[in-house]
């Protein structure tokens, strides 16, 4: 082989830093943003004596119009029990549809649990769908969330607040359940009139 120039050895010299150069910025832009995607909670999770999830989890909120007192009350006690709530009211018109955008958006935020009192329950089935299929625990307050499908396989929420007494009470029992579910346990019957929580 003839002795190269050394024209010819700086040559490769750039083309070899050149292609070395090109090769780490390729390998440095498939890396993407990394950024840990939300947990999800297993309903078998939620009976373990493991715990349910943590404390400081995001506890989805979604009411609406008419709920604005609850809103505040359930913003503050979720708050004081050490919960991240995010509060959703939907508005007058529309309510079905925004109600859908706002677990649809709970859901990806990585909410643990949503609290739902549905405008139009049968509009939040396939969002509800979407919510069990994360891990994310469901509690109606008030009216139950019709289950879908057929033979019992339906979706609806894994558990119900009944709107009995004031929005200082059905808060109350709202965050009492969202703490049994936060420890791994199954909520229990409301004493005030002997209605399970559990939908199922």
């Amino acid at each position: 082989m003839a002795d190269r120039t050394e024209e010819e050895t700086t040559v490769l010299r750039i083309v070899a830093v050149t292609v070395a150069l090109a090769a780490a910025l390729t390998l440095a832009g498939c890396q993407g943003t990394t950024s840990a995607a939300p947990t999800p909670v297993q309903s078998t999770d939620l009976t373990s004596s493991d715990g349910g999830f943590d404390k400081q989890a995001v506890i989805g909120v979604v009411l609406l119009h008419d709920d604005a007192a609850l809103a505040a009350r359930l913003r503050t006690d979720l708050t004081d029990a050490g919960f991240r709530p995010d509060v959703r009211v939907a508005p007058a018109s529309g309510a079905a549809a925004s109600q859908q955008t706002a677990v649809a958006q709970l859901v990806r935020k990585g909410a643990k649990a949503l609290l739902v009192h549905a405008a139009r329950p049968s509009a939040l089935t396939g969002v509800i769908q979407t919510a069990h299929d994360a891990g994310v625990v469901v509690v109606s307050l008030g009216d139950p969330l019709p289950a879908t499908g057929t033979g019992g396989d339906g979706v609806s929420a894994d558990y119900r607040v009944p709107s009995v007494g004031d929005d200082a009470d059905v808060a109350a029992t709202a965050v009492e359940v969202v703490q049994s579910l936060q420890r791994g346990e199954k909520p229990e019957a409301d004493p005030a009139d002997g209605d399970t929580t559990d939908a199922e």
